[in-house]
C-alpha cells in the first residue's frame, strides 16, 4: 500500500529521523513552533502506517516560585546576611544593628538568622547586655540546600523522582520554606518504529489538502489523493462588511416605530422657514436675543417668505402687541410684519408643529390629533464634542380636550420605557412657550446617574389662541435633541462621532 502523508507530517518524520532518539512531544512542538495538538495529530498519522508512536510517563515536577527564583539569583537569606558581614569585615554585631544594615524585611531577616545558626556560621549571646551574634567559623562553603537550589540554573523543572533520598529531604526543606511548586504531569515521548527509521522519504507521496471534494474529483477518482481539511468550528467566521443602516438612521427608525405604536402620525416641514413660524407664532418677541445672527442662520436667497392667511397673521400681531383674546397683555410693542417674513434655517422642529396647529384650524379638524416630527434643525453654534451646527430634534404634540400634565407624564413615561429606560422622573421647569412646563429625566444604568432628556409642557394661550385652539382644547408638547439619545444609546462621548463616522465603531454595530 502506498504511503500518503500530509506535507507537515513528512516534515516531522524527517526531523525525527535526524534526532534518532525519543523526543519529548512538548519540547518538539516548541522547537517547531507549532501547536501541541497539531504535532500529536501528525504522530497519529505516523501510527496509522506503523511509522511511529508515543509513550506516556507520569512525572512529578518541581519548579521554583517567584521568591525561590529571587533566591537563586541573589542567594538564600542566610547567604545574603553572611555576605553582608564578610564584605564589611564584621565579626560581631548586635542583632538590632544587623537588622538595620540588612535590606531584608524583618521576617526574612530572622529566617536567615535562624538558618545561619543551623549552618553553625554564627553564635548568639547576651553576655554583654545586648543581643549580639558572632562569626564562629572560617568555612562558609556551599550548603547542600544551596547546591540543590543551584540545580535549577538552566532548568525550569526538575523531576521529583530523580533525587536521592538525602536530596529529597532538602527538597522538603525548600517546600516548607515555600520556595518551590510541585506539579504532576503526563509526559509523552515520541519515537519512530523500525519501519519508520528505515523508510526512505522519497517513497512517500504527499497528500494534498482540500477544503471540499468536487464532482470532478469523484468522477476521475482523484479524490483519494487528497485529504479533506477539518473545519474548526471554534474559529470566528469571516468579517462581513456588507451595507447596513447607519446607527443614527437605525435609532430614528426605532423612535418612529415607538411613536407609531402609540397612535401618532409623522409630520414633516420645510427646512427653510419663515421667522413667523419659527419665532413669532411661538410668542417670541421680535427683539429677543435668540433671533440674533450669532444664534440663527438668516438667508439672502430667498430672503422673504410667504405668510399664512391674513387673519392668522393679524391674530399673532395682536397677541404680541396687546395679548389679543388670550387674556394676556402681550409684549406691548409694535409688531413688524417684514421681520416676520425673513427666512431662516429653522432652529427647532417646533416650527413644524406650529404649522400643524395652523392646518388644524384651517381644516376645522376634530380632536384628538397626535403627531410627531424627527427632523434636522440648524443653529449658528461652534462645533465641539457636545455641540453641532446641524442636528436632529424629536418633537411631538397632542391636541385634545381637557388634557393635562398627568396625560403628558403618562405619554413621556411610556415613550422612554419603550426606549429601554426603566426609571423616569419629571419636575417643574421653565420654557418660553409652554405653561406649565416640565423637565424629564431618566436613570441611565451604565453611568449610574439621572440624565435630563428634554423639555415639555402645555402650549401657552398666546401660542394656541391665534390658531383658534381655545379652552377646553389644549396642546401637550415635548421635544429634545436626537443626538442626546444617540450618545446614550451607543455609548459615545463625542457628538461628532455620529457624523464623522469612525469606521471601527460603525463595523461594530449590528446589522
Amino acid at each position: 500500500m502506498a504511503i500518503k502523508l500530509k506535507k507537515q507530517v513528512i516534515e516531522i518524520l524527517k526531523i525525527l529521523k535526524e534526532k534518532k532518539e525519543k523526543v519529548i512531544a512538548e519540547d518538539l512542538a516548541q522547537e517547531l513552533n507549532i501547536d501541541y495538538i497539531v504535532l500529536m495529530s501528525a504522530v497519529n498519522d505516523l501510527i496509522e502506517y506503523n511509522l511511529g508512536g508515543f509513550k506516556e510517563k507520569e512525572i512529578n515536577k518541581i519548579s521554583l516560585n517567584v521568591e525561590g527564583q529571587g533566591y537563586l539569583r541573589n542567594g538564600l537569606p542566610e547567604r545574603q546576611l553572611l555576605q553582608l558581614l564578610l564584605k564589611n569585615e564584621i565579626k560581631e554585631i548586635s542583632i538590632e544593628d544587623f537588622l538595620k544594615r540588612s535590606k531584608l524585611n524583618k521576617n526574612i531577616f530572622y529566617i536567615g538568622l535562624s538558618n545561619m545558626k543551623k549552618n553553625r556560621w554564627i553564635a548568639q549571646s547576651k553576655a554583654t547586655g545586648d543581643n549580639r551574634i558572632y562569626l564562629i567559623t572560617e568555612d562558609y562553603s556551599e550548603t547542600k540546600l544551596e547546591k540543590l537550589l543551584n540545580l535549577f540554573k538552566g532548568n525550569k523543572f526538575l523531576d521529583y523522582y530523580s533525587f536521592s533520598k538525602e536530596d529529597l529531604e532538602h527538597v522538603e526543606i525548600l517546600n516548607k520554606r515555600k520556595l518551590i511548586i510541585k506539579s504532576k504531569k503526563i509526559e509523552r515521548l515520541i519515537f519512530l518504529t523500525e519501519k519508520g527509521k528505515k523508510l526512505q522519504l522519497s517513497k512517500i507521496q504527499e497528500l494534498k489538502q482540500v477544503s471540499k471534494i468536487t464532482s470532478k474529483m469523484l468522477i476521475n477518482g482523484s479524490w483519494d489523493n487528497f485529504d479533506l481539511k477539518a473545519f474548526d468550528i471554534t474559529k470566528p467566521g469571516p468579517l462581513l462588511k456588507a451595507g447596513k443602516f447607519h446607527p443614527v438612521i437605525a435609532l430614528i427608525n426605532e423612535i418612529r416605530e415607538i411613536f407609531l405604536s402609540m397612535g401618532f402620525t409623522e409630520i414633516r416641514g420645510p427646512i427653510v422657514e419663515s421667522a413667523f413660524f419659527n419665532f413669532d407664532a411661538l410668542f417670541q418677541p421680535q427683539d429677543h436675543p435668540a433671533r440674533e445672527m450669532q444664534d440663527t442662520f438668516y438667508l439672502n436667497n430667498p430672503k422673504v417668505a410667504r405668510l399664512p392667511e391674513k387673519d392668522r397673521v393679524l391674530a399673532v400681531k395682536e397677541t404680541h402687541e396687546n395679548g389679543g383674546d388670550s387674556n394676556s397683555i402681550g409684549w406691548g410693542y409694535e409688531w413688524d410684519e417684514d421681520i416676520a417674513k425673513r427666512t431662516v434655517l429653522r432652529t427647532h422642529t417646533t416650527a413644524t408643529t406650529i404649522r400643524r396647529l395652523a392646518q388644524f384650524y384651517k381644516n376645522n379638524e376634530n380632536v384628538p390629533v397626535k403627531v410627531f416630527c424627527i427632523d434636522r434643525v440648524f443653529r449658528n453654534e461652534k462645533v465641539d464634542k457636545s455641540h453641532l451646527a446641524e442636528f436632529m430634534q424629536v418633537e411631538g404634540i397632542v391636541i385634545d380636550d381637557h388634557v393635562n400634565l398627568g396625560d403628558l407624564i403618562g405619554l413621556l413615561s411610556e415613550f422612554y420605557r419603550k426606549m429601554g429606560f426603566k426609571k423616569i422622573i419629571t419636575r417643574p421647569g421653565f420654557f418660553p412657550y409652554t405653561e406649565p412646563s416640565m423637565e424629564v429625566s431618566v436613570y441611565y444604568d451604565k453611568l449610574g446617574e439621572w440624565l435630563e432628556m428634554g423639555g415639555s409642557g402645555i402650549f401657552r394661550p398666546e401660542v394656541t389662541y391665534p390658531f383658534g385652539i381655545k379652552e377646553p382644547t389644549r396642546v401637550l408638547a415635548w421635544g429634545q435633541g436626537l443626538e442626546r439619545i444617540a450618545m446614550l444609546y451607543y455609548g459615545r462621548e463625542d457628538i461628532r462621532d455620529l457624523y464623522i463616522n469612525p469606521i471601527k465603531w460603525l463595523r461594530q454595530q449590528a446589522y
